[in-house]
């Protein structure tokens, strides 16, 4: 059982514990990842997840269990300081929507591994995340491909209403091996 949980919207987050344990939340749950996938999980370095939480333009939604931090979910309109997606793309292909500043961009959800296994803790903290954004707008996102088939289920129930999923590309990491041709004798 997860025990109580809380999510609280923070425009800045600058209290040095708090930042301590994020950070260490952040890092426990990518860590594993790095030999897991080809993608760099977790792509912040200390010093740009610090800037990140002190950004009011991007949305931070923390998760506590029993007052403790046990995840972070992190949202913003302003696309152009999200370093590995394109945000021209995206005024273009929501350009209506862009003007109202209703394109959304979720940056990441992290859950501390010890309430990973509940899954209760991230449907809460994200749920809450999602309602926030208001009544109109787009969510985009990347993520692995395995999470997909429940991406938009859980929207849809989180929203109440139904959802367009619309699958703007795809990322393919490949791997060509070579190797030198022997001579024969």
């Amino acid at each position: 059982m997860a025990g109580k949980i809380e999510v609280r919207e923070k425009a800045v987050i600058d209290d040095a514990e708090e930042v301590d344990r994020l950070w260490s939340v952040y890092r426990a749950a990518f860590t594993p990842l790095a030999a897991a996938t080809p993608m760099r999980h977790g792509s912040y370095e200390r010093p740009e997840f610090e800037a990140l939480l002190r950004d009011p333009d991007f949305r931070k939604h923390v998760a506590y269990v029993n007052g403790e931090v046990a995840g972070l979910c992190v949202i913003t309109t302003a696309l152009e300081k999200i370093p590995w997606i394109s945000h021209l793309y995206y005024a273009h292909q929501f350009a209506e929507l862009a003007a109202r500043g209703k394109v959304f961009f979720l940056t990441g959800v992290v859950i501390d591994p010890q309430h990973q296994n509940t899954q209760r803790v991230g449907a809460v903290l994200l749920a809450k995340a999602v309602r926030s954004l208001g009544e109109e707008g787009v969510l985009c996102a990347d993520y692995s491909e395995n999470l997909r088939s429940g991406l938009r289920p859980f929207v849809e129930r989180t929203l109440g209403r139904a959802g367009v999923e619309e699958v703007l590309d795809r990322q393919v990491f490949v791997a060509y091996s070579y190797r030198k041709k022997s001579r024969s004798p």
